[in-house]
């Protein structure tokens, strides 16, 4: 895969993970020993905490999501 078409995909999927809104939890470190990692943060957008699996479209979040790029 290029950059690029790295960079189409995130926009698609608009996960937190990518979206400039989110400010990681660092006092939280992913949840392991499940199927996923789920990670903590705060969406600066919305003023909430937002939780979230690296790498999945995330539905709830198709009208929220700005990439940080």
């Amino acid at each position: 895969m290029t950059k690029e078409s790295i960079y189409e995909l995130q926009k698609i999927d608009c996960n937190c993970n990518n979206c400039k809104f989110m400010e990681r939890d660092l006092s939280k470190p992913p949840t392991k020993g499940r199927a996923a990692k789920i990670n903590y943060g705060h969406c600066k957008k919305f003023d909430k905490p937002v939780t979230f699996i690296p790498s999945i479209c995330q539905l709830d979040t198709q009208e929220c999501f700005e990439h940080r790029k």
